[in-house]
C-alpha cells in the first residue's frame, strides 16, 4: 500500500507522456514522504462523468503506520496538490484514508 486513484473528468485526462510523468512524480513522493516500498505503491486513473464538484479528485487508501503522522499526512497532501496543480492547473479534491493492518486483507 498504498493505492491511489486519480478521478478526472475526460477534459483533464493525462496523455500517456503526463500519465508517466505524474506517475513517477506521485510514487516518489509515496517513497519519500510516506515511506511507501516501491513494489507496494499501486496508481490507477479513472475518467469519470464528473457531476459535481471538481474536475479532479485523488484518493488515497494506506496502511496506518505509527511514523504516519496527521503532519506528515498533511505534508503528503500539500505536496500532491502542488504536483496537480502544476500538471493541470486544476485544486484537486484530495482525499487520504488510512487503516488498521489488521483490517487489511489481499492477495498479490
Amino acid at each position: 500500500m498504498p493505492s491511489i486513484t486519480l478521478y478526472t473528468s475526460e477534459s483533464y485526462r493525462f496523455d500517456g507522456e503526463s500519465c508517466a510523468k505524474f506517475s513517477t512524480a506521485l510514487a516518489g513522493l509515496a517513497q519519500e514522504i510516506l515511506k511507501a516500498k516501491h513494489n507496494n505503491i499501486h496508481i490507477s486513473y479513472l475518467i469519470a462523468e464528473i457531476g459535481f464538484g471538481t474536475p479532479i479528485y485523488f484518493e488515497a487508501r494506506l496502511r496506518q503506520e505509527l511514523f504516519r503522522t496527521a503532519d506528515l499526512m498533511e505534508e503528503f497532501m500539500q505536496q500532491v496538490d502542488v504536483l496537480i496543480k502544476e500538471m493541470t492547473g486544476v485544486s484537486a479534491r484530495i482525499r487520504c484514508f488510512s487503516f488498521d493492518a489488521s483490517n487489511i486483507y489481499g492477495k498479490n
